[in-house]
């Protein structure tokens, strides 16, 4: 994939792209083979490394990136909270404050910059998770299931803020189970299966779910289909 563009990865459970993933944000440092960015090899062998690449990733489970006793603008600005000066560490916080609330207007976030994460709808703490990233210059992020817990309404939001980043030159990979909504935001798509890539394509109207499905399976979704209906309706027999 390239800057500037939304690609999906999908694949049934145990296809490796959590593992996929983990590579790509230095978290397994034990893998074998090559990882290249922009054309030129790198290693990634923890997770200093991806920050350095660029490569930033907000997991599913957001709660364990965030401090929820911190507020908005503390969690947005984590990484940085902190400088030096001398022998001394300070903390200034109007800084943190205005920093934190200039990107978030920058992605249109309405979030009180003062309230503590733990006041926070799953939606809005995966906002603070992007925002964050968006401060560490990100050049890559990695979005795990993004909407798996997200209603209609909220998924159109992040939607939003993805386009907005793809704007700004932000590659963004996109996990999803749902595979109608990666029509709706993502340009391309990689499959994988079994720890396997299966293919990359262009993802268009033209690429119908169940094809998507079958390079998942690696079998016709139509049989799939057969065989699972006839094995309960014999069930229904005995």
């Amino acid at each position: 994939m390239t800057s500037g563009s939304i690609h999906a990865l999908v694949g049934a459970n145990g296809a490796g792209k959590s593992t996929l993933m983990k590579v790509l944000a230095g978290v397994n440092t034990h893998y074998t083979g090559q990882i290249s960015v922009g054309g030129e090899p790198v290693e990634i062998r923890c997770p200093k490394d991806a920050k350095n690449l660029g490569i930033e990733i907000v997991f599913q489970e957001v709660d364990t990136a965030l401090i929820p006793y911190l507020t908005v603008a503390e969690n947005v600005m984590f990484n940085t909270l902190v400088n030096k000066m001398g022998k001394k560490q300070v903390v200034h916080w109007k800084e943190i404050k205005r920093a934190a609330k200039a990107v978030l207007e920058k992605l249109n976030v309405a979030v009180d910059i003062n309230k503590p994460v733990s006041a926070l709808t799953l939606a809005q703490k995966q906002m603070v998770l992007i925002a964050r990233c968006v401060v560490e210059k990100c050049r890559f992020l990695i979005l795990d299931e993004p909407t798996a817990p997200l209603s209609n309404s909220e998924t159109l939001e992040l939607f939003r803020v993805v386009r907005e980043l793809a704007k700004e030159n932000v590659g963004v990979v996109f996990i999803s189970h749902r595979l109608s909504e990666l029509y709706e935001i993502c340009e391309s798509i990689t499959i994988m299966r079994d720890g396997m890539l299966v293919t990359n394509l262009p993802l268009t109207k033209e690429l119908e779910v169940n094809t998507l499905v079958e390079y998942m399976l690696g079998r016709c979704y139509e049989d799939n289909y057969i065989k699972k209906r006839v094995k309960l309706e014999n069930r229904s027999l005995k």
